[in-house]
Formats: C-alpha cells, structure tokens, sequence
C-alpha cells in the first residue's frame, strides 16, 4: 500500500513510514495527527497503541479512528451478527481513550462509514 500511494505521488506533502504501531520510531509530541483507518479493531493490543499514539501526539493532536463501512455493515459483510462485543461499539471504544491518554470527544457510527475524534487529556 505505501509503494503504490507513493508512486501515485501520496507522499509529496508528508511521509510514509512501516513500523509496529505500538512501538513508533518518532520522537514524544512529534506528530499533530493519528489517522487510523481500518485499523483499531485488527490490532492485538489496540490500548498499547492508542498509549503510543499518545505518546508521539503533539498539545494539539486529533486522533481519528476511522472506517469506510459501518460496524453493521462489516458485520453483514462478515457474516456475523453485531454483537456487543465489538471493539468499536461506543461503550467498549469509549473507555480505552480515557485510559491511554486521549479524550474521545466525537463518536459516529453512521450508515456508512465509522469515525471518531480524539484529542490529548490533560
């Protein structure tokens, strides 16, 4: 995925960078954006991330977990029922950012998409 945003020009206004996203080779407070797109609910420690994203979170940082299709809409798609279960249901979603250092301010799990807003606590 990043050679192909990169040879569609992608990176022209910032960088690509593959590493383990619970262990981020940047500096603490050097980013002023996390988008996680499609990411948050296929992760194995998805708190040690959100710790991390916190960590590398500049004052004014917004993180946004994000997915093109709705949890009912992956759901269907997979097969299964929505259950409460889900990581990215609004009661199992909104505690972790409380608990990693950010302050979910936004949660929409519209009918065609998922996003949520974060910003740093504190």
């Amino acid at each position: 995925m990043l050679t192909a945003a990169a040879r569609i020009g992608r990176g022209e206004s910032g960088r690509f960078l593959l590493a383990d996203c619970t262990r981020l080779p940047l500096a603490t407070a050097s980013v002023h954006g996390v988008f996680a797109a499609g990411l948050l609910d296929h992760l194995p420690r998805p708190r040690a991330a959100l710790r991390e994203w916190a960590r590398v979170a500049a004052a004014d940082a917004a993180l946004l977990p994000f997915h093109p299709a709705a949890r009912a809409e992956r759901a269907a798609r997979h097969g299964r029922p929505l259950g409460p279960d889900d990581l990215l249901a609004e009661p199992n979603l909104r505690p972790m950012p409380d608990a990693t250092g950010w302050r979910l301010t936004v949660y929409d799990d519209a009918e065609h998409r998922f996003l949520a807003r974060a910003v740093l606590s504190g």
